[in-house]
């Protein structure tokens, strides 16, 4: 089967990989160059995790984690770090609570750690009294540029074409293929109709010293990091940030997020003065209720849309979901929670 994949972040070059595993014959079709900046997969660290508050999504993650392993394992690049995640916060918040029975009802491997107790796992962080932190060890984070470099080439060992610099079009890719899957991240809305909307977010990376595992804590922000690599402690928020509209707009980090970043590296970590050494940003596309989405594009076509903030984990996972849509294995309307239906078809 001749299939076109849109889009070669994490999940293009996931579903281009399984497609032509598969034995299909695969066109990649990417706007952009190769290890471009302007969307979600670039970048040096990305948290892969099973705990979560929502467990919808702790099940699926128990089918998608594994996935990280399997990719490195078939390939040359240093991907996965499995430094294990603290999930911290009030003892009596409902997400503390809803993660650790998340954990729970999936046997998961965790500890739900005091405030003294969690310096076994993680001696520079701070709790208070009333604060637990739940460790889980099957965590970590992967190297998100090496993780779309080694699934690009299993595509390409696999006989997947890659065409850097074409967009593609819906209209025609139902014509010129026997099936397409648009996976354009953060530039989805120039191909489906979609409710989503992507936003700048600022990463900080502190000039500290701090190792241990990734980190999450639950509050109205969701501060979360990551330990020291070889640019340091880095620090965002999980919250939205401006707007963003068009590739020529003015990437600014936002000094609202710096604070925040600067606050808690001083409160959890005890760092004093700290100073941001080095500032990036990134994209988000936010869908309603952080969910992802996906569907169908006229008779031959299918989308994903893996996002708000947490999609890059699922990458593989959804790159293999692509591949069975197109072999009628699976279906979006198998996935009620995520399955949209666009107003418009090509």
């Amino acid at each position: 089967m001749r299939v076109a994949v849109v889009g070669a972040g994490i999940v293009g070059t996931s579903a281009a990989r399984f497609l032509a595993q598969r034995g299909h014959d695969v066109t990649v079709l990417e706007r952009f160059r190769q290890g471009h900046k302007n969307g979600s997969s670039h970048g040096l660290s990305r948290i892969v995790r099973k705990a979560y508050p929502d467990a919808f999504y702790a099940a699926r993650m128990a089918e998608a984690y594994p996935l990280w392993a399997e990719l490195q394992a078939e390939s040359s690049c240093e991907i996965l770090h499995e430094v294990g995640l603290v999930y911290f916060g009030n003892r009596d918040s409902a997400d503390v609570q809803s993660v650790a029975q998340g954990l729970a009802d999936l046997d998961v491997p965790n500890e739900v750690l005091d405030h003294d107790q969690v310096r076994r796992v993680f001696p520079a962080l701070r709790l208070a009294k009333d604060e637990v932190a739940i460790f889980t060890p099957e965590a970590g984070h992967v190297h998100a540029n090496n993780a779309v470099l080694a699934s690009y080439r299993l595509a390409h060992r696999h006989g997947a074409r890659f065409h850097y610099g074409r967009k593609g079009l819906p209209d025609k890719l139902g014509d010129a293929y026997d099936a397409y899957v648009v996976c354009a991240g953060s530039w989805v809305r120039d191909f489906v109709d979609v409710p989503v909307k992507v936003t700048l977010q600022t990463i900080g990376y502190m000039d500290a010293h701090v190792e241990g595992p990734v980190w999450i804590e639950d509050s109205p922000n969701f501060l979360y990091g990551f330990p020291t690599d070889r640019c340091g402690l880095k620090i965002a928020a999980h919250r939205a940030g401006p707007e963003f509209r068009t590739r020529g707009q003015e990437r600014v980090p936002q000094e609202a997020d710096l604070a925040l970043i600067r606050d808690v590296a001083a409160r959890r970590f005890g760092i004093s003065d700290p100073d941001v050494r080095y500032q990036d940003t990134c994209l988000y596309t936010t869908a309603p209720n952080d969910d992802f989405l996906l569907g169908r594009l006229g008779d031959n076509g299918f989308f994903v849309s893996a996002c708000s903030g947490h999609g890059f984990k699922f990458g593989p996972y959804m790159g293999r979901l692509l591949a069975d849509f197109v072999e009628g294995k699976d279906a979006p309307e198998r996935h009620p929670r995520w399955h949209w239906t666009p107003t418009t078809q090509p």
